[in-house]
């Protein structure tokens, strides 16, 4: 081997030439002094080549990698001083460190000739002693780095700096052109010009491709570390933003692919049996580029992590912050999606034929799930493709019950017999799903293995997307503002009562509107689509439930299933079933105040006040001018005591037959509820227990122009404690908003000792003073709030 040949794993940095030699040249035409401070310590390390390992299993470790002692050098720990011919002047600092000059023109010119290993071994080595075994391999590796930095920096400047001058426009030529052709790429998707758009996706990576060559002309590893040194980061920073250029341009090529099937997709609930498509298929196309694409924006994501953002020009700053900080968000995304891409799969039929219930809940006549099922669908599909999907009023179903059931006390005041549109009776949708799917079954239906649920509050949404929508056989025009009014008018008095099918516009008009939303294929429509449905299933005016314990699972995990979840300290969720009070729930104004008092000794007592106010009376339709009849169930920890109710109506209700007579049959859930719940004579408080909650139940009325206000006293079945074990303790509520509510204003507020301090709370914005946290929101959707407390 030739002697000046340089061990590539040692010393893989510049200046050597492509064969590994020292560049002589490079280095001659650094030129001038150069000062390398604060890089050696006074131990200086030196290397001597040997020809026999000084043992057989010994290792020598290079920059993190593993050699045998007979492949590198040994390192030596200089003990002497460094010879007078080296021409060196060292000066000591009382920290033993110090700066080490080389004074080029002082170095002997045959030595420069001559063979440097050679020379080291003839002049330098003799002053040398072998290092004991134990020495400091971080204390070396970060020396011998810092000197080798240090002299590839100075001795390669010049160039380093003449070749990074030729090249800046260059790379910011090619930049410029690549971030052009990221947005000509996504106005192209605008105008759905797919085949425009992937050119210009790839010729924005091409740019940024050869930017990032023209940086890596400069060595990689060098711009690469420049990040850490002050002044030059701006090279590090320059390379990581082509990098994560590229990568963008790779997933918006991916996602191009994606939204360019999603365009091509016709509805697949078109009745005119033209098309036949398969939605799995579709799926699992988009699937594998949704995969692409999350790979590329998590590499995007760390280049733009190493980019700082001083190296910036100031104009492109807040860009540069908007893309970082939407980026993480959109990897969360798709990650939520392929994480649960096996239950689309199943929902589309994949593991076999599927057949799902639609129920659609008015919630201008509110009942425990969402509203009163007044009509539904039946949706069949297999391998991805639908095979029947149909929408009809909820009566004809029922009038094919056989079986008699016996229905909830309540219930009882309108209809005899259990069935199919009073199923929904339980808060927790999944035991209210599991009765819905029985009663189906009863009527000569097949099985269903989900069920779907949607209020009249996602159709108005989706009317907002497509636009007013003309049903000719109707008379009327529908759109987002006029819908409930529009359908109810023809539901309650136009309906054609020969044919007598009220719910039919509703059956006509679904269709429609599933039409113009697939028609629309544009991106604002689609991204509003699935906005529509991303806010319908967090405000639970979209509720799933499947038969498939394990797919249930993911759907509760999701919050997707409307069921009563278990909290470990204060609950509430207040329940209103609209029973024969018309459609009145649309013009009730609805507030919920809940107050906890925490007393000295750590027990607590909750104040919750229920404000109703009917806006109805002057109203066009004499469904809005009825009065409200209510039988409101408040959901409370379980165990809790019931100390106080005002506002309710007295009233207690007797069975309309004799149903053990008639041999009418029992639900085991309702009649445990029933045999359990104990009835307050003198308030008409109905106590019990359900889905791990206590429950108190009453009658309420509210006539139209009136307001109601309805206030329950209770204590809470837990304390808050302290010892000198647990100086802290918490206190913390969960407001479950009832499914399919528009949503009732809510305040919570927590009083405390004023002996106590908060030590924390949530969330961030709650009102805090002497003695009280307190927040006013909306119970669209469902509220937390949580405290630590300490004893001052």
């Amino acid at each position: 081997m030739n002697k000046n040949q340089i061990i590539p794993q040692m010393f893989d940095v510049r200046p050597v030439d492509e064969t590994g030699d020292l560049d002589w040249e490079k280095i001659e035409s650094a030129g001038g002094d150069v000062d390398i401070s604060g890089i050696f310590e006074k131990d200086y390390i030196a290397a001597k080549e040997v020809k026999k390992p000084i043992r057989e299993e010994a290792s020598v470790y290079q920059l993190g990698k593993a050699f045998k002692s007979d492949e590198v050098p040994i390192y030596q720990e200089f003990s002497g001083e460094l010879p007078e011919d080296m021409e060196a002047k060292i000066e000591y600092s009382e920290q033993g460190m110090g700066s080490m000059e080389y004074l080029d023109d002082e170095f002997p010119e045959e030595e420069k000739e001559s063979d440097f290993t050679k020379y080291a071994e003839e002049k330098i080595a003799p002053s040398f002693k072998t290092a004991p075994w134990n020495f400091n391999f971080r204390k070396i590796a970060l020396s011998f780095a810092g000197a080798t930095l240090a002299i590839t920096l100075v001795i390669g400047g010049f160039t380093f700096l003449n070749r990074g001058l030729a090249i800046k426009d260059k790379v910011l030529g090619v930049s410029k052109e690549g971030y052009t052709d990221l947005m000509s790429a996504i106005e192209s998707i605008k105008g759905q010009d797919f085949q425009r758009s992937s050119l210009e996706f790839s010729n924005a990576y091409d740019n940024f491709s050869q930017a990032s060559k023209d940086l890596d002309t400069m060595g990689s590893f060098l711009v690469d570390i420049t990040r850490f040194f002050p002044g030059v980061s701006k090279l590090s920073s320059g390379k990581n933003a082509v990098e994560a250029g590229k990568h963008i341009s790779l997933a918006g090529e991916s996602l191009n692919e994606v939204v360019k099937i999603i365009y091509s997709l016709e509805n697949p609930l078109s009745t005119d049996g033209s098309q036949d498509i398969s939605l799995l298929s579709i799926f699992e196309s988009t699937e594998k580029e949704i995969i692409k694409a999350r790979e590329e924006l998590k590499k995007a994501q760390e280049n733009l992590d190493k980019i700082k953002i001083d190296d910036l020009p100031e104009d492109k700053r807040g860009e540069f912050v908007a893309l970082k900080n939407k980026l993480p968000s959109a990897t969360e995304t798709i990650d939520k999606f392929l994480n649960n891409s096996h239950i689309f799969v199943d929902l589309l039929g994949g593991n076999g034929p599927r057949k799902y219930l639609f129920l659609f809940q008015n919630n201008q006549e509110m009942r425990a799930t969402g509203g009163f099922i007044g009509s539904y669908g039946l949706l069949d599909i297999s391998d991805g493709k639908i095979r029947k999907f149909f929408v009809d009023g909820i009566f004809n179903p029922d009038g094919q019950l056989k079986d008699k059931i016996v229905p909830p006390k309540p219930i009882q005041k309108v209809s005899a017999a259990w069935s199919m549109h009073d199923s929904n009776w339980f808060p927790d949708f999944p035991t209210s799903a599991e009765k819905a799917i029985v009663f189906y079954e009863k009527t000569g239906g097949p099985t269903a293995d989900g069920i779907i649920t949607i209020t009249p509050t996602i159709m108005e949404k989706l009317l907002e997307i497509t636009g007013p929508i003309e049903m000719e056989d109707y008379g009327v025009v529908l759109d987002s503002e006029n819908f409930i009014e529009k359908t109810q008018q023809e539901v309650e008095v136009d309906y054609d009562k020969e044919e007598n099918r009220p719910k039919k516009i509703l059956a006509d008009l679904a269709p429609i509107v599933l039409n113009k939303v697939f028609n629309a294929k544009d991106i604002k429509s689609i991204s509003k689509t699935l906005g529509v449905i991303s806010d319908g299933l967090d405000q639970k005016h979209i509720l799933l439930y499947s038969q498939n314990e394990y797919l249930q699972n993911i759907i509760s995990e999701q919050g997707w299933s409307g069921e009563v979840l278990s909290t470990p300290k204060d609950y509430i969720s207040v329940i209103n079933t609209n029973i024969n009070g018309y459609k009145t729930d649309g013009i009730i104004k609805e507030s919920i105040n809940h107050l906890a008092e925490i007393k000295q000794d750590g027990s607590i007592i909750n104040t919750v006040t229920i404000t109703r106010k009917h806006n109805g009376g002057n109203e066009e339709h004499e469904w809005w001018n009825k009065v409200n009849a209510n039988y409101l169930r408040l959901y409370v920890p379980k165990g809790s005591t019931l100390l106080s109710v005002e506002g309710q109506t007295i009233e207690f209700n007797d069975s309309p037959l004799d149903y053990d007579a008639l041999g009418f049959k029992r639900d085991a859930d309702v009649q445990r509820e029933e045999s359990e719940m104990t009835i307050n004579v003198e308030s008409g408080t109905r106590t019990y227990e359900d889905a791990g909650k206590t429950v108190f139940a009453n009658w309420t009325y509210v006539s139209p122009q009136e307001t109601l206000t309805l206030k329950y006293t209770y204590l809470l079945p837990f304390k808050l404690a302290f010892s000198d074990d647990a100086p802290a303790d918490s206190y913390s509520l969960f407001a479950q908003k009832q499914s399919g509510s528009i949503g009732s204003d809510f305040v919570s507020e927590v009083k405390y000792p004023t002996n106590w301090e908060v030590h924390w709370s949530y969330p961030e914005d709650v009102k805090k003073s002497d003695g009280s946290l307190k927040i006013e929101t909306k119970l669209d959707i469902d509220r937390f709030l949580g405290s630590v407390f300490l004893k001052k």
